[in-house]
């Protein structure tokens, strides 16, 4: 069914590139040949992204088995993803920071709590306008550890938030073209992590807050 589903999805956008380069070919004047050149390198940025997360998903199967959990502290994580996509953020005029880091030890696969949190954020910068800000957390109280990503974009439909866990569901009315895998990974590395994630809305009602929750405190 994966090989399927992954087969379907990479059928559009490849058909796309090649009428890209076939425009491209065929563009006699300088401003129209540049013009087709970019459209056709935001067709391969939008492919790679599609092919990087269809991998990252074959990783995350059942059937591969999950990732051993070790402790490990889930501030120092989230700080090191901020910042790696803190250029991204910049480059789209988005205020991304950690506004709160406890010190928390979680019981965590670190690779795939980076995918999870970079695909959080990610979506975030994806789907939030220009002039905006978005909001990391990690907070630890007596009984649960909660990683939290808050924006001040556009927010997602009540009636979408179940579906949008769904794999290559994309949000309606979206101008952004993204995989529709972001949250379905997520959702796959919260349940190998006995974590629940859920969609709140923003801070002040205004966007979207992404809620992961982990269990009972380990250390």
């Amino acid at each position: 069914q994966f090989t399927a589903d992954a087969a379907h999805e990479l059928r559009s956008p490849l058909t796309a590139l090649s009428l890209q380069a076939q425009l491209a070919e065929r563009a006699i004047a300088p401003e129209q040949r540049a013009q087709a050149l970019q459209t056709l390198r935001q067709g391969i940025d939008r492919a790679s992204h599609l092919v990087q997360q269809l991998l990252t998903l074959a990783r995350l199967e059942p059937e591969v088995g999950d990732s051993p959990l070790k402790p490990l502290f889930l501030d120092d994580l989230a700080r090191n993803v901020v910042a790696d996509f803190a250029p991204l953020a910049a480059n789209r005029h988005i205020d991304l920071g950690l506004t709160r880091a406890d010190h928390v030890l979680v019981a965590g696969a670190e690779e795939a709590l980076r995918i999870l949190l970079g695909n959080l954020i990610d979506n975030a910068i994806r789907y939030s306008p220009t002039n905006t800000r978005i909001d990391v957390s990690v907070f630890k109280d007596a009984k649960t550890v909660r990683l939290e990503v808050n924006d001040t974009g556009t927010g997602i439909a009540l009636d979408e938030r179940d579906r949008v866990f769904d794999r290559f569901y994309r949000v309606l009315n979206s101008a952004e073209s993204g995989s529709g895998l972001g949250l379905a990974i997520a959702k796959r590395i919260a349940d190998q992590h006995q974590a629940d994630i859920t969609l709140r809305d923003g801070d002040g009602g205004m966007g979207l807050k992404v809620i992961v929750t982990f269990p009972e405190n380990r250390e």
